[in-house]
């Protein structure tokens, strides 16, 4: 070393130097102690307000509590505090909280965008709980008049979350909707404008017309959408005096579930008694009359009534009972239908196994009553054989055949037949009808006036009148709308009759909004599962983490 040089030590990287041990002062030890206890009491305060969704004196306390022990913490723990934050390591996982807590900022941000301007929104929960139904898209992007939704929901009111997200998804595909959410307890000025019946109570408005709803379901919403829009109600009569179901009875003999429905959907429902009246006639407002499952025939001056308002464009449904009960084959062999004799049998497709209840799938591209429908339950129910019009003779260039009135929405397997005896084991025999047998036709007499086209490929002749023809819905079985299997969960059967009463109306704005529930994925054990359960999640996985365990420790000894 050179005399006179003057050694100079470089200043050490403060990053480079671990942290110096600090001596703990009694007043450092309770600034710990009052920092455990707030942190504590700040998760406990953050998760009774997320809990119960509301900031009450509780929570208020626990987070003042939090943040006053944290601010202790520091205070008397400041130097420990730089000297941990000065460490290299630290400061690496403060790089790392930051990148990733901006990372996190981007994703909510570009979250909060997405949602505020409802883009790329997706519904993927099995049964579509958190989005509209296709029968409510229809409404609501069909509006041609402004509709206003005002909801009084107070913060204690049960399901209000639930109910806000419901009228928001009206409000996103409806453009023509506004929604107004006001709380009660503070909007005091609109409580005594609207007089709202109840904590969540709802209005609906459109020009001088409003509808409250006091229970928010999409099916009510939907409803009262459009009875404010469209006003007039379409009016359906029930036939009643021949052992019909009544529109007021429970059980096996009632049919609650589907007024309700018809209701829902702006149907005026009424009974109706031709035989009481001297000279029988079917109501001129009559958008559809009803006959589900009479027991005996209609008198001859009915029937007549009945057939005249077919004839004069007039629309009826037909549920036919089980034999002996009137099939109403006087009514449906002038357009090529006839009931046959004996019940359908398929064991191919039958519910739970049973063949006497055939279970329909209805073809995605099948008719317009049944194409929305993922399955039908008919119980004890008759076949119709459905005539088609004769083919004209083959030849080049020769027309397609004129189309028929008459058309089946719902057929049997082909490993049915049409079970003929009444007494003794149910089999096929020999000479029975085979499937695929027609379960329900659907009749439209307008059809009959379309001229098939000259040639191939040409469209169809226009009608020469404008005159509105009747149409007809008949069903070999009645049982599939009562209550009780409704109750049991054949709703699909509903759906079936209220389709048919909108294809009937010719009214493609009144559909039918399923209710949608979560799917049921409750597993069920038995004793002998229940105990090898126990053992494997009680026993088996502690001793092999135990095992695993020791078996690192004794390689690392």
């Amino acid at each position: 070393m050179d005399e006179g040089r003057v050694t100079e030590t470089m200043p050490s990287d403060p990053r480079l130097v671990a942290a110096e041990a600090v001596a703990v002062s009694p007043l450092m030890l309770a600034g710990k102690i009052a920092g455990w206890v707030g942190l504590a009491a700040l998760i406990v305060g953050l998760f009774w307000t997320g809990i119960t969704k509301a900031m009450g004196t509780g929570p208020k306390v626990l987070l003042i509590m939090g943040v006053v022990g944290l601010a202790c913490w520091l205070a008397t723990n400041v130097t420990a505090v730089v000297a941990q934050v000065r460490a290299r390591g630290v400061q690496a996982v403060l790089n790392s909280v930051l990148f990733t807590t901006f990372v996190i900022g981007i994703i909510v941000m570009a979250n909060y965008i997405a949602g505020r301007h409802h883009m790329f929104r997706a519904d993927w929960s099995e049964a579509k709980l958190h989005s509209l139904s296709e029968g409510s898209l229809d409404i609501v992007r069909r509006l041609d008049k402004d509709v206003t939704i005002t909801a009084f929901l107070s913060a204690d009111y049960p399901g209000a979350d639930q109910t806000r997200t419901l009228l928001g998804e009206y409000q996103i595909h409806g453009k023509r909707i506004s929604l107004n959410v006001y709380d009660p307890t503070l909007a005091i000025t609109k409580v005594e404008e609207f007089k709202p019946t109840s904590k969540g109570s709802i209005f609906v408005e459109c020009g001088e017309r409003k509808e409250e709803i006091q229970v928010a379901t999409e099916e009510k919403i939907s409803s009262a959408i459009l009875a404010v829009t469209t006003g007039e109600k379409t009016k359906a009569y029930f036939l009643t005096g021949h052992g019909e179901q009544s529109l007021e009875g429970y059980g096996e003999r009632g049919l609650k579930w589907l007024k309700t429905y018809l209701e829902n959907e702006q149907y005026a429902v009424e009974s109706l008694s031709l035989m009481t009246q001297k000279e029988p006639e079917v109501p001129g407002d009559c958008a559809v009359l009803a006959i589900i499952g009479a027991k005996q025939a209609l008198l001859e001056k009915e029937m007549t009534a009945v057939a005249q308002y077919v004839e004069q464009g007039g629309n009826v449904f037909i549920a036919v009972a089980s034999p002996p009960a009137p099939d109403f084959a006087d009514l449906l062999g002038p357009y090529g239908v006839r009931p046959l004799t004996g019940l359908v049998m398929d064991p191919a497709s039958g519910l739970g196994g049973n063949p006497q209840v055939p279970l329909v799938v209805p073809q995605a591209y099948g008719h317009d009553i049944v194409k929305k429908l993922s399955g039908v339950a008919l119980p004890t129910t008759i076949a119709f054989e459905v005539q088609t019009a004769e083919p004209p003779m083959p030849g080049p260039g020769a027309p397609p055949p004129p189309p028929s009135v008459a058309a089946a929405i719902l057929e049997s397997s082909g490993y049915s037949w049409l079970e003929t005896s009444t007494s003794g084991p149910v089999a096929k025999d020999a000479d029975e009808k085979t499937g695929p047998l027609a379960m329900a036709v659907a009749i439209d007499l307008s059809l009959a006036d379309q001229q098939p086209p000259p040639y191939p490929g040409a469209p169809p002749m226009p009608e020469d009148s404008d005159v509105r023809k009747g149409r007809l819905v008949v069903v070999g079985d009645y049982d599939f709308i009562r209550d009780d299997l409704y109750e049991r969960g054949l709703q699909e059967n509903i759906f079936l009759a209220t389709a048919s009463f909108s294809w009937l109306a010719r009214n493609d704005k009144l559909v039918t909004i399923p209710p949608r529930e979560p799917m049921d994925r409750t597993i069920v054990l038995g004793t002998a599962q229940k105990n090898l359960a126990v053992v494997i999640s009680a026993v088996l996985i502690p001793l092999m983490v135990l095992a695993a365990g020791m078996i690192v420790w004794w390689r690392r000894r």
